[in-house]
């Protein structure tokens, strides 16, 4: 474990809350908050060489992930590809990329938005940590290298834009990428970032309950204040931000409600070969069974639906859970 302080201010953080890890052993860890400038993070936290070990295997989506096979894996994908060609349609609305831009999505996880990038004309290209990045390659066939943006080497002024979807949470140095990002980026590129709001309703709604504060995989907690003078130190211009969200997507409010119902936990359950709730257990009537699965699903998506208004309307307030911020790279 390392202790850290504020990457703004260079202060240490007072202590803020402690948040168990949702996946087994449920290890604990601390939150501490900068008192200037409201920058959340975790400390003391695992170091590079340890995180990989808090990612499970199914952290990340793929056609493979263990779950009910037929109608109900296929409403599955069909919703996450709704969403993903959302949030695409919204990043050609807000900046001047055309056909056959060439796009970087770091964090790019099995490929996935990179498929819906195709489908928009545009050159896709990845980079991801994890095995993911084996699957999309060698699957998928797109172009996706293993590793950090930084051991890819990517071209100076290679790309039109670079995306950081949920991202710039979970890496040590923020800086260093944005750095990176920057570099790769060809002159007035577009910087994409969605984070985490820890200045929403829902984080002030929920608190240390949030589904957002995935300790310790996330790793800082922005809200749209620091993350803009974050962006500007390292040398962009935010444009604007996109609060709205697909109506049947309210980010984290319906597992901050129900725990349990998180798709991860229950993908990682289900892996596992155990039941990942009690409901489950008695659906089932055994270990992981497809009953109880369908059930985890229908709860979760049941949820999800009912609160759906609540989330638009603090969308359309400007306090939504995880906005998206588009910024210009400067001079």
């Amino acid at each position: 474990m390392e202790q850290v302080t504020c990457i703004l201010c260079g202060k240490p953080g007072w202590p803020w809350f402690e948040k168990a890890d949702k996946f087994p052993p449920h290890e604990r860890f601390r939150v501490v908050r900068c008192a200037a400038c409201g920058l959340q993070w975790v400390s003391p936290r695992p170091s590079p060489a340890e995180i990989g070990r808090y990612y499970p295997d199914t952290y990340s989506w793929k056609p493979e992930t263990p779950g009910p096979e037929g109608l109900v894996h296929r409403l599955e994908r069909a919703y996450r590809f709704h969403l993903l060609r959302f949030e695409t349609r919204s990043m050609l609305r807000r900046t001047d990329l055309a056909p056959g831009d060439k796009v970087l999505d770091v964090g790019c996880g099995s490929g996935d938005r990179l498929l819906v990038m195709k489908e928009a004309n545009l050159a896709p290209a990845g980079v991801e940590i994890t095995s993911a990045a084996d699957y999309a390659r060698e699957r998928l066939g797109l172009d996706v290298r293993r590793g950090t943006l930084e051991e890819a080497a990517f071209d100076a002024g290679a790309f039109r834009a670079v995306t950081l979807h949920n991202v710039l949470e979970h890496v040590h140095d923020p800086r260093s990428l944005l750095a990176e990002a920057r570099r790769v980026l060809a002159p007035d590129g577009w910087l994409v970032v969605q984070v985490p709001n820890a200045a929403s309703g829902q984080a002030r709604l929920f608190g240390r309950r949030w589904a957002a504060l995935d300790a310790p995989r996330d790793l800082y907690y922005y809200t749209p204040a620091a993350l803009g003078r974050l962006l500007e130190s390292a040398g962009f211009a935010v444009r604007s931000v996109a609060h709205r969200t697909s109506f049947p997507h309210p980010p984290t409010a319906a597992i901050s409600l129900l725990p349990w119902t998180d798709p991860q936990r229950f993908w990682a359950a289900e892996q596992r070969g155990g039941p990942s709730t009690i409901l489950g257990t008695a659906l089932s009537g055994s270990k992981g069974g497809g009953a109880g699965a369908i059930a985890r699903r229908f709860v979760w998506a049941a949820t999800t639906l009912a609160v759906a208004p609540a989330v638009w309307l603090e969308s359309f307030l400007g306090s939504s859970a995880i906005p998206t911020t588009f910024a210009r790279k400067g001079p």
